[in-house]
């Protein structure tokens, strides 16, 4: 199935920072007539060049691996991009950084440092009791860097919501841990497994890819996949600076 026939395309990136050798991405089509999903591609994994600076195509071609392929994955008008790193910095660290930091009590619990969490982190911690890791105390700065500045390279790719409301041609942060029945090494839960490429092993970076590329493709697709759960999005009168993070609907 080639992907001039699909709908909607959605793109999953498991990042693994600036010289991470497990680079993994996920292609998934959708057909809405009937439908169904075509898994186009999932990358071994891989490392970014050093010779130039990387872009969409660079993340596309270990998975395509096709240059008829690849353009016409390019082409789907109605295309996203997940990503499984942090795509905003918390808004008081950036004060803090511009030396306009105000006084800051310590807190009872590391997810109420404003300098550590986001908003949209807490009300992942509210609603399900899961503390994600934070991009400033715990490392993930090295892959947010390098998806931050990737960014303006995405091919015209919009970030949602924190730049644009809405865009048939995204860019979103995931969350794929929330789809799994327990932690990182466990399988996702049974209304997400059954759409996962057979060949992709819970526990691997490859398969938080696909994930990934399923949350992307329910955005793509506007929700309207209906093997999928529906994705979670910004409440309403959530403040979008901090960005938000995408994940599936849990029964």
């Amino acid at each position: 199935m080639t992907t001039e026939h699909m709908d909607a395309i959605g793109i999953g990136w498991d990042v693994r920072g600036w010289q991470g050798n497990a680079q993994a991405v996920a292609v998934v089509g959708w057909q809405s007539r009937t439908q169904q999903l075509h898994w186009l591609g999932v990358s071994p994994l891989f490392r970014l060049s050093s010779r130039v600076a990387p872009d969409l195509d660079a993340l596309l071609r270990p998975a395509l691996q096709d240059e008829m392929a690849l353009m016409q994955a390019l082409a789907c008008p109605r295309l996203a991009l997940g990503i499984d790193a942090p795509l905003a910095f918390p808004r008081a660290l950036g004060e803090l950084l511009a030396g306009r930091g105000v006084e800051c009590a310590v807190p009872q619990r590391e997810i109420d440092n404003p300098y550590a969490y986001r908003d949209c982190e807490r009300w992942l911690h509210q609603q399900y009791g899961k503390k994600p890791l934070s991009a400033t105390f715990d490392r993930l700065g090295n892959n947010a860097t390098l998806a931050l500045s990737m960014l303006p390279r995405l091919g015209g790719l919009q970030l949602v919501p924190r730049l644009a409301p809405h865009a048939e041609r995204a860019v979103l942060e995931v969350y794929p841990a929330l789809a799994k029945v327990a932690g990182k090494a466990s399988p996702a839960r049974e209304e997400v497994a059954a759409s996962l490429p057979a060949d992709v092993v819970a526990g691997t970076d490859r398969y938080d890819a696909a994930l990934c590329a399923l949350m992307a493709l329910q955005y793509a697709a506007g929700v309207a996949v209906t093997s999928l759960p529906d994705l979670v999005s910004v409440p309403p009168d959530f403040p979008l600076d901090e960005g938000w993070v995408y994940h599936f609907a849990r029964p």
